[in-house]
């Protein structure tokens, strides 16, 4: 099979992914790339490892822990989310990670960050992450409620600054077929505004304009990825899955039943769309 699967972020939206992904998982449908922005890269890391509900858990029985999410954790270290808690203590003893699984799996994974001193996509693959997946965590430190991430040389913040949406990389890379997740309804259009303050961002970023720029750039670099993904299911190249209605969640903050209820509408989704996709990658086998 030579199709794609491409994950767009969107925070806590992400657990629709982690729905649609669960019901891949119970059909033994899997990809041999990934192509994962900010929490989609997330829930990726335990699809590749075939661990069915993790990601689901971790986000429902977590949110209310302020080791995980809390404006303590911003005062105390500069980002809203815990990711040493992420990556330590629920990695390793709360929702143990297949690590084995995911690394001897012939499953690639390519996840996308920002430079901040360019303001353009850089992209890590599978060879690039060790236990601690810093790549992971650089796609999804948020501009402003999270810390800016070094890692080989580079300062890089979310993948969604730059590209929330990766399938033109996805196409770059010869993957001409592609199942898309998104995390917004189809009738979804952003507005022509940053996520923050321009005030803010300039305060902010005032080392790296770059990143303000893109920031500015992003709803309509947005809005034109998804007409792209829109566009490739029209012409048959690629499945679109998204929620079926407007999702109801908190960007940062939600309640557990909040998430549960994402959660299921990604399952009832994904159903919804299994034959579409068994055909289509009956199709280009």
């Amino acid at each position: 099979m030579n199709v794609g699967l491409v994950l767009e972020g969107g925070v806590h939206r992400s657990i629709y992914t982690a729905g649609v992904l669960d019901v891949l998982i119970d059909n033994n449908i899997f990809f041999p790339v990934t192509y994962a922005i900010s929490s989609g890269a997330l829930n990726a890391l335990s699809y590749i490892s075939k661990q069915k509900g993790r990601s689901c858990r971790t986000y429902i029985d977590y949110i209310k822990d302020k080791r995980f999410l809390s404006l303590k954790l911003f005062r105390e270290t500069g980002s809203i989310y815990g990711f040493d808690f992420i990556f330590g203590e629920i990695a390793a003893e709360l929702l143990p990670f297949d690590y084995d699984e995911f690394f001897r799996s012939t499953m690639q994974l390519v996840v996308g960050a920002t430079d901040c001193e360019t303001g353009e996509s850089v992209y890590f693959g599978k060879e690039k992450m060790k236990r601690n997946f810093t790549p992971v965590i650089a796609s999804s430190s948020l501009p402003v409620v999270t810390n800016i991430v070094e890692y080989e040389g580079k300062k890089l913040l979310a993948g969604a600054v730059s590209s929330s949406i990766p399938i033109n990389k996805a196409l770059k890379d010869g993957q001409t077929k592609n199942v898309i997740i998104l995390t917004r309804d189809a009738h979804y259009v952003k507005k022509n505004k940053p996520d923050f303050p321009l005030p803010v961002l300039k305060s902010k970023y005032k080392n790296y304009p770059a990143v303000v720029k893109a920031m500015l750039d992003r709803p309509s670099v947005y809005n034109k990825e998804r007409e792209r993904c829109f566009e490739l299911q029209k012409n048959g190249d690629a499945i679109v899955i998204q929620p079926s209605k407007p999702l109801n969640i908190g960007r940062y903050f939600c309640s557990q039943q909040e998430l549960d209820e994402v959660y299921r509408l990604g399952v009832s989704d994904a159903k919804e769309k299994l034959a579409d996709i068994r055909r289509f990658l009956a199709l280009n086998a």
